[in-house]
């Protein structure tokens, strides 16, 4: 429900800080207020999830990003813009604290064989949000003002908050090794799981460059394909290739997920985003971001099932919060290097760049630490 709703709010919250500032650097504050906080959270978050109830602390964050979400449409009646930016940076800090939450929600309520499953569904449906919700409001933003979509977005966070409460599960408190005390346990299980190194370097390395690229796609829609509008075909063929790549995971149970599928998707998807630096067709543009986005879907779906398989459960909300500020620190690094580089180098340059980098730190991650007991993934591990 949420999923849906803040995407239809991403839309409309950008075209009304455009409209009521007209200026151009609105929307880029209002992205960076979007990201910088969700560095913050999960840390937090992943503790809070496994000290109490995750179910409990999900549906409080989410009463609470719903009520702030909602406050936005109060305060840009009387003009107040600059407040619209502090409750932005307040809602996201909110919805990066819950995150951890859903991590250690799915392992307690899905049976081993049915994690990929579950993982899948999760993300198809945020993969389907992206590709339907903007569409959405775009149709309707013509004929409605943005203030009404930010309340239905905020209806959706008090459905899903109610939704949260009829969800029982007991939290756990047993202690394994002497390890699970403090916010750094998560660190401590990613450090030395083999697996879990690769997935997160992936999340830093290849967030870092959607972001960087997402900066920049209307600049190259505009510049390749002639029109800024094309922009939306763009967007459309990711949300499409997302939502392939989590239907893949749902048709079959998931056995232990071993780095190959998840280096080998990584790295599929950088490819893709390097490959579209250099083309000048609109349609085979779309497909390498369609192939990118399917890659993207598999190996975060690998990744997740990886952590709930090799993480006690009494830490899942702290090893969760890890690859979720793994995330949250590749958006924010392709931020500032699309910010810094785009304007001396291009956008084509500061793709590449942000690319290389990424893939330079998949194979660091990959290579480096203690070796897994299994160097491989059997084909029949990654689903068809």
């Amino acid at each position: 429900m949420s999923y849906y709703g803040d995407w239809l709010s991403t839309v409309a919250i950008v075209v009304l800080v455009f409209r009521a500032t007209g200026s151009v650097t609105a929307p880029v504050l209002y992205m960076l207020a979007r990201v910088a906080p969700r560095v913050l959270g999960p840390t937090v978050g992943g503790s809070l999830a496994d000290r109490f109830d995750p179910a409990r602390v999900a549906s409080i964050c989410a009463f609470a990003q719903g009520a702030l979400t909602g406050s936005i449409v109060l305060v840009a009646q009387v003009g107040a813009i600059w407040a619209v930016f502090l409750l932005v940076v307040g809602a996201q800090f909110l919805n990066s604290l819950a995150q951890p939450a859903y991590g250690a929600l799915i392992p307690r309520l899905a049976s081993p064989e049915d994690l990929g499953r579950a993982n899948g569904i999760l993300t198809g449906l945020f993969a389907s949000s992206m590709l339907v919700s903007p569409a959405i409001g775009a149709l309707v933003l013509p004929r409605t003002t943005p203030e009404v979509l930010i309340a239905i977005d905020a209806g959706t966070f008090l459905v899903a908050a109610l939704l949260f409460l009829t969800i029982r599960v007991t939290p756990s408190r047993h202690t394994v090794s002497g390890r699970t005390d403090g916010a750094a346990a998560g660190m401590h299980v990613v450090s030395r799981e083999a697996v879990l190194r690769s997935a997160a370097a992936g999340l830093i390395g290849n967030t870092a460059a959607i972001t960087a690229l997402q900066a920049v796609l209307v600049v190259a829609a505009t510049q390749h394909f002639g029109r800024d509008i094309e922009v939306g075909w763009l967007y459309a063929a990711v949300g499409a290739g997302g939502l392939l790549g989590s239907v893949a995971f749902l048709g079959r149970a998931t056995r232990r997920v071993h780095r190959r599928g998840i280096v080998i998707f990584s790295a599929g998807e950088l490819a893709a985003f390097s490959a579209f630096v250099f083309v000048l067709n609109l349609p085979l543009a779309c497909l390498l971001l369609f192939i990118s986005s399917l890659s993207s879907a598999v190996y975060y779906i690998l990744g997740s099932i990886a952590l709930q398989q090799r993480t006690p459960i009494e830490l899942l909300g702290r090893t969760t919060g890890v690859m979720r500020s793994a995330m949250y620190i590749g958006m924010l690094i392709g931020a500032i290097a699309a910010l810094a580089l785009v304007q001396p180098l291009g956008w084509e340059a500061t793709v590449l760049i942000v690319c290389a980098g990424a893939f330079v730190l998949l194979i660091v991650a990959t290579v480096t630490g203690p070796r897994p007991a299994l160097a491989s993934t059997p084909l029949s591990d990654i689903p068809e």
